[in-house]
């Protein structure tokens, strides 16, 4: 006979493949494949390393931004944000904006905006489109010195901006580069990785390009690359790690599906609980907890209208005379045999008219039974 496989084990092994892969895709450090990670620490053509070589060629002092916590250095003058991987906080972009203020440069290069939306709200920049792809002509004068006179991209988002920016550079039909000024500094938003990545740096006039942007650095202070926001800030906090990591959000997705799964499918969590089979109760037990019940709830003429109704009935029939005729006249018939035993049976008779203690209850109770049995 053919096994039936258990639905539940194929939800499991597929959830488990596809955190796997989630997490080799996260984890694992750059590669020379065609991923755009942005990170100076890739080699790649998707990665920046190149960049920071050819600018520390060019004579400038390099840096990175990672740790525990997004900390801009004194000896910054230039910051790179390259295709952020993690959400940018609005605490991060308070202290950016602080750093630009203080007459600092911030270039943000993206190619979606989600991840780096607050900034771009917090500047009047939005993503407005797609960016068509080419070589773009510039014409602004702050790609002078040193002169470069196109732009190649192959993917990226075109920019809407408000009145407050300058575009340094278009596609043709929308903004590409634009610039925001706040205190004696600049915010730079570029709509593609293209011109800061290994692949890209070397096409068209993508190296000067760069240059223009991060020359006031040049002539002094420091070019520092963002890899916080590419994941470079370990921490020891679980949630943490749950929050902000891909690998993190892969586990809380499968086990939130793998409780759903269980939940609407009604499968039990552990082996049955065997039912706990009780011995059939007496007829006694059910004679005591209604005893009980009448005690607790303090109607007992429900007894001693039952016994004295039994009394009655009992006492006709044993002398032959109808269960309804009146109980005097039952007494007179038995007393006309049996004196002692007409008297017994009024005076139980007048003790159930009253409320009586337990213990006086049962006596009765004997004394009926006496009285039945001799009739």
């Amino acid at each position: 006979m053919r096994q039936r496989l258990d639905p539940l084990y194929l939800a499991s092994a597929a959830l488990a493949i596809v955190t796997i892969v989630v997490l080799v895709a996260t984890t694992t450090g750059p590669t020379a494949g065609a991923s755009r990670s942005g990170s100076v620490y890739d080699d790649g053509p998707g990665g920046a390393s190149a960049v920071r070589r050819y600018l520390e060629a060019m004579g400038a002092s390099t840096t990175t931004i990672q740790g525990d916590a997004f900390a801009l250095g004194a000896s910054a003058r230039v910051v790179l944000i390259l295709g952020a991987a993690e959400s940018v906080s609005d605490e991060d972009v308070t202290k950016l904006r602080g750093f630009v203020r203080a007459g600092g440069t911030v270039v943000l290069a993206t190619e979606l905006g989600i991840l780096e939306r607050s900034a771009l709200d917090a500047f009047g920049v939005r993503v407005s489109g797609i960016a068509a792809p080419g070589t773009h002509a510039l014409s602004s004068a702050a790609f002078a010195d040193p002169p470069a006179r196109s732009l190649s991209i192959d993917r990226g988002v075109a920019l809407g901006v408000g009145p407050q920016a300058d575009v340094l550079a278009t596609d043709g039909r929308a903004p590409l580069v634009a610039a925001v000024r706040e205190g004696s500094g600049l915010f730079i938003f570029v709509g593609s990785l293209w011109p800061f990545l290994g692949g890209g740096l070397g096409e068209a006039d993508n190296a000067r390009v760069v240059l223009a942007l991060v020359k006031p650095a040049l002539s002094g202070g420091v070019i520092a690359f963002d890899e916080y926001h590419h994941g470079l800030h370990p921490s020891s906090d679980v949630l943490v790690l749950v929050e902000r990591t891909w690998p993190g959000r892969a586990l809380v997705f499968v086990a939130v599906l793998t409780f759903l799964y269980l939940v609407l499918s009604g499968r039990r969590i552990g082996p049955p609980v065997p039912l706990e089979v009780r011995p059939a109760r007496s007829s006694l037990e059910y004679i005591r907890g209604f005893a009980g019940l009448v005690r607790r709830s303090g109607r007992g003429e429900i007894a001693r209208r039952r016994l004295r109704a039994d009394l009655h009935t009992g006492l006709a029939r044993g002398v032959g005379l109808d269960p309804a005729t009146p109980f005097d006249r039952v007494l007179a018939t038995i007393g006309a045999q049996d004196r002692l035993r007409a008297a017994q049976a009024r005076a139980v008779d007048e003790a159930l008219a009253r409320p009586l203690r337990d213990g006086q209850l049962l006596r009765t109770v004997a004394e009926i039974e006496q009285l039945l049995a001799t009739s």
